[in-house]
């Protein structure tokens, strides 16, 4: 726990392009800012930014779009290398500044990443991160009121205030941390994925991906399903509506398998909105034939079933050492690998693959600390044993 709370004094409302400007000169003589937003996107494709919060060491500012102020300042720190960004979990609102002013995120950190590699637990909610590092206790019940409204409430103020008020101190606490247990580097490491602009900027043509189920589809159908999820995409940019609101995935997966030619075969599609199949019908048709007519789209290659048999087999002691490699680091295991993609990467071991690389587990610090022992076991290279003490599981080498 923190000694003495290092929490800013001053707190202010800005609601002018004036008052912004010298919160920003402030901020840029700081070189270290803490961010947060409040935004819905419920009912639509682009956050609605509803309340952007700021603070350096000693003050607090909320900072009101929706009277109009200019947030094109607060984009320019955000992509200032010399501006040290604090956030909570902050993809989402580094993606607003993305989208709105094209900027791209610079010396961000993270501290839900940094509590994960200092041994908190992952995805720890900011209060509970707030009361373990501080011993502050924060008042819940404001997260999902309309931040939109106006006028904001005392109790949403208060609410806005607190998120980012303790950041900057949790940051500096948590440094200390990671640079004691030598895993600073490697939280930095994770924090950069927060600095690639592929995170924000989609690329239309891969959209497609992002579709559930599309693992049934033919290479041609693939191509029809890429088509398509490029139009509901643009679609639902256009009318700035949830990609869903448009054409949910199951019913874009039937479209791309069954490829119909006409408005009335497409009605008949299950979960198929009658009214956009004559609002958009033939555009969707256009479509569909454009992905028949593009380059067919192979599809990614299935271990053989003898392998992922093997995988499934292998991937309870593999979890096993990935856990207690976690365990002896102080790094939450959720971090480091999700049991699909262990079983994934075993499978492509066990089908004597050599090119490694696409999997998560074997780049950077996720390889140093476990993908290697993971794939020297899955080769017979290590084995396990049961041990009386943490972390319970000894590798051996055979």
């Amino acid at each position: 726990m923190s000694s003495g709370s290092r929490r800013p004094s001053i707190e202010q409302l800005a609601t002018t392009d004036a008052e912004l400007a010298r919160f920003v000169g402030a901020a840029r003589e700081a070189k270290t800012i803490g961010l947060d937003t409040e935004f819905m996107r419920e009912r639509t494709y682009r956050a609605r930014l509803c309340l952007v919060q700021m603070a350096t060491a000693d003050e607090v500012v909320l900072i009101d779009p929706i009277d109009g102020v200019d947030l094109a300042p607060v984009g320019e720190l955000v992509a200032d290398p010399g501006i040290e960004v604090v956030v909570h979990a902050g993809r989402q609102d580094l993606e607003i500044f993305f989208e709105r002013f094209g900027a791209e995120p610079h010396s961000i950190f993270d501290v839900q990443i940094a509590a994960a590699f200092a041994g908190l637990g992952a995805s720890l909610p900011y209060g509970r991160l707030v009361q373990d590092v501080t011993g502050a206790r924060l008042t819940k019940g404001e997260g999902y009121t309309d931040w939109c409204r106006r006028p904001l409430t005392e109790k949403q103020i208060g609410y806005a205030v607190n998120d980012v008020a303790y950041l900057l101190e949790i940051a500096m606490e948590l440094k200390r941390r990671l640079e004691e247990q030598g895993r600073l580097e490697w939280a930095l490491e994770e924090m950069h994925m927060l600095e690639d602009p592929s995170n924000y900027d989609l690329d239309l043509d891969e959209i497609y991906r992002k579709v559930g189920g599309r693992g049934s589809l033919t290479g041609r159908q693939l191509s029809v399903l890429r088509s398509i999820a490029r139009w509901r995409e643009e679609v639902a940019r256009r009318r700035d509506l949830p990609r869903g609101w448009v054409i949910k995935d199951p019913t874009l997966i039937e479209i791309a398998r069954r490829g119909p030619t006409s408005v009335d075969d497409l009605t008949r599609i299950r979960g198929m909105n009658a009214q956009e199949a004559q609002r958009s019908g033939e555009a969707i048709l256009k479509a569909i034939e454009r992905g028949r007519e593009s380059a067919e789209v192979r599809p990614d290659k299935a271990p053989s079933r003898a392998a992922q048999v093997r995988a499934r087999m292998l991937s309870g002691p593999a979890d096993a050492i990935v856990r207690a490699r976690c365990e002896d680091a102080a790094i939450a295991t959720e971090l480091v690998s999700t049991r699909p993609e262990l079983e994934s990467l075993l499978a492509d071991v066990t089908s004597g693959s050599e090119d490694l690389s696409r999997h998560r587990l074997m780049r950077g610090w996720r390889r140093t600390l476990a993908g290697d022992h993971v794939v020297a076991f899955a080769r017979g290279e290590v084995a396990i044993k049961a041990i009386e003490g943490p972390p319970f599981v000894e590798e051996i080498v055979i």
